[in-house]
């Protein structure tokens, strides 16, 4: 390792340039406070702006309307090419092993659309052009961290080329695997799907209807998401890992097959596909986000099945309490590192992520039980839900609160 350069002070130290981690660093630099950034890759360029099928990220996410909310506050969502922003305003879901299904509208609950399809990597590099406008931000890319100790001031950060930081608050925003949560040693509950799952773009032969489709096939949930593009959706397909070997394995014509009979007759067909790339299904739990003058946000505290793009909403939120919290803290003369705020951060947010993780471990398990009577109960309840209109507008508003 590098020699030791000078240490530099910063109120807060956010460890990661993620979603999470810019939307923080833009939300306490708008508030006055000091913030600085670590990420040990490269500054993002600019997404490209086409259309063919390899022009468009793998990773997309449905922002809920609150998360829209959120970035529209911080100045961010403006930033974002509207022609890249897919509101889509039904969801159409059912059993491919039965005849259960349920289709939710935005017009059953007055609302002018459900959510809004964004590649991830659109909402970062808005959040990079806020941030970098931001005085008392500063941004340091090819920044590994290598290690974290305790320091007078808080917590004293060495990257792995030798540069030091000190803050009295460090934060964790830097993924699932996150370095912070290893070097302050905060236990994980974690366990593998068994699964990976599939993500690309692919053209329909018809329009997606702004609409999100979701089949529950036998071997894992399969999503088409809308893009703005109206021919063009990203996919989710996730697989037990036998079948998903076979599947990531094809051949483009033959992936399409598979994937259009996996789909068929209740979605558009798919007629092209782009770049593929897979990743293996874990879900994780931080036991505790916070530890004496450090938290953790988003998937660095909570990462979950992929199933309805939801986990960047769930980090968007934790992002939004801390800063509440950190300003209730200014407000009443506490340190940044005060247990009693990080402690209402943790206690705020963890029982609504817990119960979104239940949610989406329930629907994994219940959709992925090949026992008859399963079969006959979740379409039942499925056919159920649809017929009941209070109950679906229940589920609904729940989802865009």
């Amino acid at each position: 390792m590098a020699e030791h350069h000078s240490l530099m002070e910063t109120d807060v130290l956010v460890v990661g340039a993620g979603v999470a981690g810019l939307s923080l660093a833009t939300a306490l630099g708008r508030e006055g406070f000091a913030v600085t950034v670590l990420d040990g890759a490269s500054r993002p360029s600019a997404p490209p702006g086409g259309v063919d099928l390899s022009d468009w990220d793998f990773r997309v996410s449905a922002l809920t309307p609150a998360s829209i909310a959120f970035l529209q506050a911080l100045g961010v969502w403006q930033q974002i090419p509207s022609d890249r922003v897919a509101p889509y305003d039904a969801m159409r879901v059912w059993d491919a092993d039965g005849n259960g299904h349920i289709a939710f509208d935005a017009r059953d609950v007055v609302a002018p659309c459900l959510g809004q399809i964004v590649e991830n990597r659109q909402v970062v590099y808005a959040l990079l052009k806020s941030v970098e406008a931001l005085p008392r931000v500063q941004l340091c890319w090819d920044e590994p961290l290598e290690s974290l100790s305790r320091a007078p001031s808080g917590w004293q950060a060495v990257s792995s080329g030798g540069r030091c930081w000190g803050a009295s608050l460090c934060v964790g925003a830097d993924g699932a695997r996150s370095r912070v949560r290893q070097l302050v040693d905060l236990p994980t509950r974690e366990w593998s799907y068994g699964q990976s799952a599939i993500v690309g773009t692919v053209a329909l032969s018809s329009s997606h209807q702004n609409t999100c489709w979701q089949a529950f096939l036998r071997t894992g949930p399969l999503a088409l998401l809308p893009l703005s593009d109206p021919a063009k959706v990203a996919i989710v397909w996730s697989l037990d890992e036998e079948e998903h070997g076979q599947v990531a394995a094809l051949q483009d014509p033959d992936f399409l097959r598979q994937l259009n009979s996996a789909l068929a007759p209740s979605a558009p067909v798919a007629v092209a596909i782009g770049p593929r790339a897979s990743f293996p299904l874990k879900q994780c739990h931080a036991m505790d986000y916070v530890r004496e003058g450090v938290a953790l946000v988003a998937d660095a505290a909570h990462s979950i099945h992929p199933l309805a793009g939801q986990g960047i909403n769930l980090g968007l939120a934790d992002v939004a309490v801390l800063k509440e919290e950190l300003l209730a803290a200014r407000r009443g003369g506490l340190l940044l590192s005060s247990s009693i705020s990080l402690k209402r951060y943790q206690r705020r947010r963890k029982t609504e992520n817990l119960a979104m993780m239940a949610a989406m471990e329930g629907f994994k398990r219940g959709f992925g039980n090949r026992h008859p009577v399963a079969l006959v109960a979740r379409n039942l309840g499925l056919n159920f839900v649809d017929q009941q209109g209070w109950l679906k507008r229940w589920f609904m508003r729940h989802a865009l609160a």
